[in-house]
C-alpha cells in the first residue's frame, strides 16, 4: 500500500477539520454521497486525519474501500479496535476475496483533484461563498429599500394633498375681503351688465339678499367644522393611510351635503353668477376628493395629479364666488345704516 502522507502534500489543518465536521454531518443524516465528497476532500488536505479515514469507511459501497481506509486507520494509530473491528468483520464475510485493496479516490471521479500546480483551487469554494454571500447581503438591503421608498413617495404626496385640501376649504371657510392672489387657473368671465329694470321690487330683492347670505352662512359653518376635523385628522397622521381614508370621506360626505342644500337655495338675481360659481367650485372640491380616494386605492400618481388640478380649479370658483358675497354683505351693511340715519 502507497504511503499515506506524500512528501509534496501541504497540509491545511483549518480547512481540512471543517470539510471533516461537514462530512460527519451528512454521514450522521444518512447522506452517504455528500459525506463522502466531503470526507475524501478532507483527507487530501490531511490525511494524518484518523478520525476522518474512519468515517470515510463506513459511508463507502465498496468493501476493498472500506478496507483501505481502515488500513490507513491502522497505519496511523496500531491500537484501533474500531479499525480492527472493521478488517476482521469483511474478511469473516469474505467479501475482499484475496484482491488488492483500492484508495476510494479511485471511485470519486466527480471530485475535484489537487494538483501542485494550482495552489489556489483549495480556497475556491471559500471565495465562491463569500461572493455569493455579499450578493445575498445586497438582495437584502435592496429588497428593504424598496418599500421604504414607496412608503416615502406616499408620505410626500399624502402631504401634498393635506396642503392643497387645507388650502381650497379656507377659501370656504373665511371670506376674501382682500384678494392678494391671483390663481393659475381663471375661470371664465361671466357678463356683469345689471338689467336696466329690476323685475322684483328693491325691498324683495334686499329680504331675499339677506335670506340667502344668511342661509349660506349657516352651510360654511358646517363646512368649517367638518375642514377644521379633517385638518386634525390629517395633521397627525393617526391611523396611517386608513385613518386618512376615513377622514376624506367625512369631508366629501360634508361638502357634498352642503352643495345639495345650496341647490335648493334660491339666489336674488344679482348673486345668481356667484351662486353658479360657488355649486361649480364645490363640485370641483368634490372631484378633487374623489382622486384622493382613489388615489389611496392604489397610490397611482395620475390620481393624485388629477386632485392637485380640481382643488386648484375649485380655489378659483369660491374666490371669485366669496368676493361677490363679501361685496354685497358690505353693501347690505352700509345701505342699513343710511336707512337709519334718513330722518323720517
Amino acid at each position: 500500500m502507497a504511503p499515506i502522507v506524500e512528501p509534496e502534500v501541504k497540509v491545511d489543518v483549518t480547512e481540512a477539520h471543517l470539510l471533516y465536521e461537514r462530512g460527519v454531518a451528512a454521514a450522521r443524516a444518512d447522506n452517504r454521497r455528500v459525506a463522502a465528497g466531503f470526507l475524501t476532500r478532507a483527507l487530501r488536505l490531511d490525511p494524518r486525519n484518523e478520525s476522518a479515514w474512519l468515517w470515510l469507511s463506513g459511508v463507502l459501497d465498496d468493501p476493498h474501500e472500506r478496507a483501505f481506509c481502515l488500513r490507513s486507520v491502522l497505519t496511523l494509530n496500531p491500537h484501533n479496535t474500531h479499525a480492527q473491528r472493521g478488517l476482521r468483520l469483511l474478511e469473516t464475510r469474505g467479501l475482499l476475496n484475496g484482491q488488492a485493496d483500492k484508495a476510494p479516490a479511485m471511485t470519486l471521479p466527480s471530485l475535484p483533484v489537487e494538483t501542485k500546480e494550482r495552489p489556489v483551487d483549495r480556497d475556491a469554494w471559500w471565495i465562491n461563498w463569500r461572493r455569493s454571500n455579499r450578493e445575498w447581503s445586497r438582495s437584502r438591503l435592496l429588497f428593504w429599500i424598496f418599500p421604504i421608498l414607496l412608503l416615502v413617495v406616499a408620505i410626500g404626496l399624502y402631504q401634498s394633498f393635506v396642503v392643497a385640501v387645507e388650502r381650497s376649504a379656507a377659501v370656504i371657510v373665511a371670506p376674501t375681503e382682500d384678494l392678494a392672489s391671483v390663481a393659475l387657473f381663471v375661470p371664465p368671465l361671466v357678463p356683469t351688465i345689471e338689467p336696466v329694470l329690476e323685475a322684483e321690487p328693491l325691498a324683495v330683492v334686499e329680504g331675499l339678499t339677506i335670506g340667502y347670505l344668511g342661509a349660506l352662512e349657516s352651510l360654511r359653518a358646517d363646512l368649517r367644522v367638518a375642514t377644521e376635523t379633517y385638518r386634525e385628522a390629517t395633521t397627525m397622521l393617526a391611523g396611517g393611510s386608513v385613518g386618512a381614508v376615513a377622514a376624506t370621506q367625512r369631508l366629501r360626505a360634508t361638502v357634498a351635503s352642503s352643495r345639495e342644500a345650496m341647490s335648493q337655495l334660491r339666489p336674488p338675481g344679482t348673486l345668481q353668477p356667484a351662486h353658479d360659481d360657488y355649486l361649480t367650485g364645490l363640485n370641483l372640491q368634490l372631484e378633487g376628493l374623489d382622486a384622493v380616494l382613489d388615489f389611496y386605492s392604489g397610490y397611482d400618481v395620475a390620481y393624485a395629479n388629477r386632485a392637485a388640478q380640481r382643488f386648484q380649479e375649485a380655489r378659483a370658483y369660491l374666490e371669485r364666488a366669496q368676493a361677490t358675497f363679501a361685496t354685497e354683505a358690505r353693501q347690505l351693511a352700509d345701505l342699513s345704516s343710511t336707512t337709519a340715519q334718513t330722518p323720517r
